[in-house]
């Protein structure tokens, strides 16, 4: 009796050590310095975000001069030799000049679509770190039911002992010792279970960290993090500034002004210069000249192009700003979802932390008392056993739940915990 007690004194201590303990964040933030560091999605998004920004001087740049040479009044003998008693040999180099403020607008678009891809990068940032922590939380989880499964292999074996002691005294019957065998039996059946769940989740760890897939993880000794009440309207009003979504789409937005200023400036024509240099061959007088010429945007068979990229751009912005509202909303009801779920989990939390898995003790304890004298059947010792261990894995999925919330709720507002704090503050 006395070691029964033992056992579950134990149990339920263990439940509760994980979250009085100071918590320790070392393991998980290392684990995500590492995925910012190797995920292979991240290093993509980076790079097209900087490949991205190299397109900047491209588009700002003019385009190169051409240089030529070329021969005149050569007689059909000398063919195909044009050096051969040619009269004239001119040399020329000519430029294409775009029209004032052409480039700077294709520069400003280019540099915001740059910025785009770096705000989506920051977005992805956040959905790797809330994929990796909700990964983090369920192998804790699972290394906590593995824990519980081997205590209550220990607490089973106890019972079958005590159970056989009640039968050779004639107050058991042999039914309720293969009965606790059964239980015993569906445990281990579970463990075996279990340790495969826990390979699965430390798999998709290990494809998050691109690590080898099956490299395993230490115990993870607790997780809990305290956490405040948080209001609705404050968080939207730091989220409206802060989620990398809502500034990819302004910048969106300032990408197709950009290129809509670009396309009205196609209307203006652009400058063709050309100098050269005539060596004339039989005399010593030599010359030179040079040429400005003009395309001519608005010609009947060309101005539907440029009217076209205008109003093409036109609808593009409005687009764009109803893509930013569309955003704005979703993002206000992922705010709003992530608070309540956030509430809804803390009060789980405390209802098993405080209540449930205390009371499920004390049954267990008082019925376990009760079958020691006789007063109770072992069915009923079962079932009390059975409470408590749905008791405790309740306790530690409401645990995990709440702080995968937490981590929805960061993603929703673009920044971690201790940011948001700081900000509200």
């Amino acid at each position: 009796m006395k070691n029964v007690n033992v056992i579950i004194s134990l149990i339920v201590l263990i439940v509760f050590n994980s979250t009085n303990a100071q918590n320790n964040n070392s393991l998980l933030d290392s684990l995500i310095t590492e995925a910012l560091q190797n995920n292979p999605q991240l290093k993509a998004s980076r790079f097209k975000y900087l490949s991205d920004e190299k397109k900047i001087k491209q588009v700002t740049s003019w385009e190169a001069p051409q240089i030529g040479i070329e021969f005149f009044q050569i007689p059909t003998t000398s063919f195909p030799n044009p050096l051969k008693n040619n009269m004239e040999m001119d040399y020329y180099i000519q430029q294409m000049i775009p029209f004032p403020g052409k480039l700077n607008a294709m520069g400003l678009s280019a540099a915001n679509n740059a910025k785009m891809r770096e705000e989506q990068f920051s977005a992805l940032k956040n959905k790797i770190i809330r994929e990796l922590k909700t990964a983090f939380y369920e192998l804790y989880y699972v290394q906590k039911k593995i824990k519980i499964n081997k205590d209550n292999q220990e607490l089973l074996k106890q019972f079958i002992e005590i159970a056989k002691k009640q039968y050779e005294v004639g107050m058991g019957k042999q039914p309720d010792i293969i009965r606790a065998q059964t239980e015993l039996s569906s445990l281990i059946n579970d463990e075996i279970n279990l340790y495969k769940e826990k390979r699965d989740v430390e798999t998709m760890l290990n494809t998050i960290l691109n690590r080898p897939p099956y490299q395993s993880f230490n115990e993870i000794e607790k997780i809990y993090e305290e956490v405040p009440e948080y209001n609705y309207q404050q968080l939207l009003s730091v989220v409206l500034s802060i989620r990398p979504e809502l500034k990819e789409m302004n910048y969106n937005i300032e990408m197709y002004k950009s290129e809509l200023k670009a396309s009205k400036l196609e209307f203006y024509p652009d400058i063709m210069a050309r100098v050269m240099y005539k060596n004339m061959i039989d005399t010593k007088n030599d010359f030179w000249s040079a040429m400005v010429g003009v395309n001519i945007p608005l010609s009947l068979w060309s101005k539907d192009k440029y009217y076209g990229k205008v109003e093409e751009n036109e609808l593009n912005i409005k687009a764009a700003e109803e893509q930013y509202n569309s955003m704005k909303n979703m993002i206000s009801y992922e705010v709003q979802n992530a608070i309540v779920k956030l509430g809804t989990n803390k009060n789980l939390y405390e209802l098993n932390k405080n209540t449930v898995v205390p009371q499920a003790e004390q049954t267990l304890q008082s019925t376990l008392a009760a079958y020691k004298t006789g007063k109770t059947e072992f069915l009923m010792l079962i079932d009390a056993y059975r409470m408590l261990f749905m008791a405790k894995l309740d306790f530690y999925m409401s645990e995990m739940n709440l702080m995968q919330a937490i981590a929805q709720l960061e993603q929703a507002v673009g920044l971690p915990l201790n940011k948001i704090k700081e900000s509200l503050e």
